[in-house]
């Protein structure tokens, strides 16, 4: 008898692990971690009473390996896959520290509060957000950089007429008249111009001739009923902040377009947007989010510090927020929500008015500044000319532009984050100057001729290069002794680029 039982326990114990489910996968560093709970009832997100998207609140307290604590909100997301119907709650974790990560739900409705669970963090994501999210540059902080690696100049094209439809607008890229196909081809453009940021909106009416309009909620552009949520587009846009991800893309997610009327919606309908974007959204790394296209149509100044003092509170892995405005300068550059700062010279504004907004705007606060809308993006001189103006003004990135794989190329040729312009180190000629003095000298010559630059902070041999911004070609430039003025002439025709250092 004794020895039946023996057997049966040692078979047991050979059959167990063929029983068990297999362990959970640990998250990669700066993955998103997906946390799922089911309420008791299930609830019909398309019209059902009570409304999930009003009447059920879902936060989690989470508590990193390293003891830091966050409020997360949790969102319905029906059946899961995109179905209206279902008991579905999720909460995304972003997980940016190696280890084993705890978290506890807080809810008064039934099946969701007092859950508990952990979850492990190793290894890191593959590619370019393997070194973190893109943020501030404690050290330079008009520029960006990786938490944990090298600077960043952050270039999109979201105005990009010289592409056919539906690709000329990146801003329409979840748009429910966008197709797969559409959207990676989109992506594709993107890819091929070298950039790393797409400019999306979540929410568009109007905007682009109303041709391709974002609803987030139920129903279409024309009606829809603001207090509900499409899971099945909200599962698309999720889809396709992961792949921008992948791809290396930041992905700048704008809330509210212009000609929407969407100022004119009630607080509690604006809100309500707001939380659920960023309950969805801002746990994956690539995230970045501007509140509104143009404020200043529609929104007052009270309004647009109350919705984004509100997003922030929604905002617990610190994604980097901002608004945009009308052709102007920035006008929350000490706001404490403003993350970065986020304008336009103008689609008609000349290199010269590009260059000189840059400069301008960049001084009125220590954040980076993104210069987003300056021309239609045209494959043209002007749009090239612009988008190097822009460059050499200090900006942390570009919107829109032309040539710019050559730009892109160009950037992490000088140490871009530790210059500053410097319009007094261009004696004679036209060109624009960024400089870190005495080491790396930088000048655009939009129209060519000959110019004289100060060089006298340089000691030693300096070394010359030109730099063609519509081929990408080089040639050397002369040698000169620092401590002077110093004249080059471009080997030919055109607009070029000198690069001078030690």
């Amino acid at each position: 008898m004794t020895r039946s039982v023996l057997s049966l326990s040692l078979l047991a114990g050979a059959l167990a692990p063929a029983f068990l489910a297999p362990p959970a996968a640990a998250a990669p560093r700066f993955g998103t971690e997906e946390i799922v709970v089911r309420s008791t009832a299930t609830f019909n997100g398309l019209s059902g009473t009570p409304n999930p998207f009003t009447a059920v609140s879902l936060t989690a307290k989470v508590t990193s390996p390293s003891g830091a604590t966050y409020t997360v909100p949790g969102f319905f997301d029906g059946d899961g896959l995109g179905g209206a119907t279902g008991n579905v709650w999720k909460i995304r974790i972003y997980a940016d520290r190696v280890g084993t990560w705890k978290w506890t739900t807080s809810s008064a409705t039934s099946g969701l509060g007092g859950k508990s669970g952990t979850f492990s963090c190793s290894g890191a994501l593959a590619g370019r957000f393997a070194a973190g999210p893109i943020v501030e540059n404690p050290q330079r902080p008009r520029s960006f950089m990786h938490q944990y690696g090298g600077p960043v100049f952050l270039a999109g094209k979201f105005l990009d007429q010289a592409a056919s439809d539906p690709l000329k607008w990146s801003h329409t890229m979840f748009s429910e008249k966008m197709t797969e196909t559409n959207r990676q081809a989109l992506l594709t453009r993107h890819q091929g111009m070298s950039l790393n940021k797409i400019n999306v909106y979540l929410a568009n009416k109007g905007d682009y001739g109303g041709t391709y309009p974002t609803t987030p909620w139920i129903g279409g552009a024309s009606s829809n009923d603001k207090t509900r949520f499409d899971l099945k587009r909200w599962r698309t846009y999720e889809q396709w902040v992961v792949k921008l991800r992948n791809a290396g893309f930041v992905a700048q997610l704008w809330f509210f377009a212009d000609d929407s009327g969407f100022g004119d919606l009630p607080d509690a309908d604006r809100k309500r947007l707001i939380h659920y974007g960023m309950a969805r959204l801002s746990g994956y790394v690539n995230t970045v989010f501007t509140g509104m296209l143009e404020w200043q149509e529609g929104w007052t100044t009270t309004e647009v510090s109350n919705h984004m003092t509100y997003l922030q509170q929604q905002n617990p892995w610190a994604r980097h927020a901002s608004v945009h405005g009308t052709t102007g300068d920035f006008s929350f550059p000490s706001a404490a929500w403003a993350d970065y700062m986020d304008t336009q010279p103008g689609n008609s504004a000349s290199h010269a008015t590009v260059h000189s907004h840059g400069v301008r705007n960049r001084a009125l606060a220590a954040k980076p500044l993104i210069i987003e809308e300056f021309g239609l993006g045209l494959e043209d001189t002007a749009g090239r000319q612009k988008a190097w103006a822009a460059f050499l003004s200090g900006g942390a990135g570009i919107g829109t532009g032309a040539f710019l794989k050559r730009l892109t190329a160009f950037v992490p040729r000088v140490p871009f984050h530790l210059m500053d312009p410097n319009q007094a180190l261009v004696r004679s000629g036209t060109a624009y100057a960024l400089a870190q003095k005495g080491s790396v000298y930088l000048f655009y010559l939009p129209n060519g001729g000959t110019v004289s630059v100060d060089l006298a902070s340089a000691t030693g041999t300096l070394y010359g290069e030109w730099y063609n911004p519509r081929d990408g070609a080089s040639v050397v430039a002369p040698t000169v002794a620092g401590g002077g003025v110093r004249t080059y002439t471009p080997p030919g025709a055109g607009d070029w680029v000198l690069r001078v250092r030690k």
